[in-house]
């Protein structure tokens, strides 16, 4: 009698030792599954911060570019586009009392050939540089200038379609612009594109934007991995629009981009 309860007792210490034992087991597993489910958000969330920062120096960096545009644009024009209008006055005059020799007629003609076409290249350089009229006269009418510009230097023709102005602020508009820029400028340099359509309007409440080219077009998967700095661009505006942006395309068969942007952003 005394040997089975000695053996009762035995094997009462024996399971309750396995079960502690099993017990601290199961804790130290839990501590360090919870303590790794800790240092994983923790590394997610340091992670995000970082993009986050990575975001703010893109997002600071485009809009520093943008306001030294915007004053290099208004120097030309103001400074620079002056000073030739009135370098070309004073040619005007300077025939005016001379004596009336062909040589001097055509270096005159010459002279007000040659201002006239630096003229020119500032108004190209500076509209480049600040579009011309988007503050003024809005989105819709700044695309119709950069779709003219691109049809007078190309053999390209151009379709845009707008159904009513954008609810956009001068800033957004801006970003547009330049993703319609970047857009048109990879088509013409790279995608030999001769028909390009473009169309922006209203759903709901969002704009949305649709173009699609008939250009060479090119693996997507290969040139997002290149890091392509144009589909950067587009993607880093995208993002400054808190919108969303697709693309659509393949060796031969064009490239087709639909740009998505919230209007209560």
């Amino acid at each position: 009698m005394v040997q089975s309860a000695s053996a009762i007792d035995l094997y009462m210490l024996v399971f309750g030792g396995a079960l502690a034992l099993a017990l601290l087991v199961a804790g130290v597993v839990g501590f360090l599954f919870l303590y790794q489910k800790r240092v994983s958000e923790q590394e997610l969330v340091v992670r995000e911060m970082q993009l986050g920062l990575q975001q703010q120096v893109v997002y600071r960096t485009l809009d520093a570019v943008e306001d030294e545009r915007k004053r290099v644009a208004r120097d030309l024009h103001d400074e620079i586009g002056a000073a030739l209008s009135a370098m070309r006055l004073l040619v005007t005059q300077l025939a005016q009392h001379t004596p009336p020799t062909p040589e001097a007629a055509n270096l005159t003609t010459r002279f007000k050939d040659v201002i006239d076409n630096t003229i020119d290249s500032i108004r190209r350089i500076s509209n480049d540089l600040l579009p011309q009229g988007l503050e003024e006269l809005g989105l819709t009418y700044a695309l119709e200038g950069l779709c003219e510009a691109a049809m007078a230097l190309s053999d390209v023709d151009i379709e845009l379609r707008v159904d009513t102005e954008p609810a956009l602020s001068n800033r957004r508009g801006l970003l547009v612009y330049r993703l319609v820029q970047e857009l048109l400028n990879n088509a013409l340099k790279h995608a030999a594109a001769s028909e390009i359509k473009l169309s922006l309007h209203h759903e709901a409440q969002q704009v949305r934007l649709h173009y699609a080219d008939n250009g060479q077009g090119f693996d997507f998967e290969q040139a997002y991995q290149r890091r392509s700095f144009g589909l950067k661009n587009i993607e880093t505006r995208a993002q400054m629009l808190e919108g969303t942006v697709a693309f659509d395309t393949q060796p031969a068969q064009g490239l087709r981009v639909t740009l998505s942007i919230p209007l209560t952003a």
